[in-house]
């Protein structure tokens, strides 16, 4: 199935995480607003900050910025500062980066949002052109 790939145009990676929901919940009143936001963006805090039980929103968010990461990784170096997930408008995550030289790749990048009582993860699988 693997060989498939070979040949192909397209550099391909996954990555996953996944975080414990209550830890979160002990988390979010003792963050600084300042510090929240140095963790989420302006839109992402908001679209969070909008449900009654935020924590959810919140950690699987946070596992989408780190399974991105992880998916990026051995391509390029970027901080979870420079991505976010948004919802599209039918609700849909997707990947926006706040980082220049990534954008100009135009990756393309799919993300998967979970979460039970106990725990959200996120996994993402993200395609960049080879470089010539």
């Amino acid at each position: 199935m693997l060989n498939a790939l070979e040949g192909s145009i397209y550099n391909f990676n996954v990555g996953i995480d996944c975080e414990d929901i209550e830890r979160w919940r002990r988390m979010l009143p003792k963050l600084a607003e300042g510090f929240q936001r140095k963790l989420f963006s302006e839109e992402e805090h908001r679209y969070c900050s909008s449900y009654k039980d935020p924590a959810p929103h919140y950690a699987a968010r946070w596992c989408a910025k780190e399974a991105v990461l992880k998916a990026l990784s051995p391509f390029y170096k970027i901080s979870l500062r420079q991505i976010e997930i948004l919802p599209d408008q039918n609700g849909k995550p997707f990947c926006k980066f706040n980082n220049p030289e990534i954008t100009k790749l135009e990756p393309a990048v799919r993300i998967s949002l979970s979460h039970s009582k106990k725990t959200a993860m996120a996994v993402a699988i993200i395609a960049i052109k080879r470089e010539s």
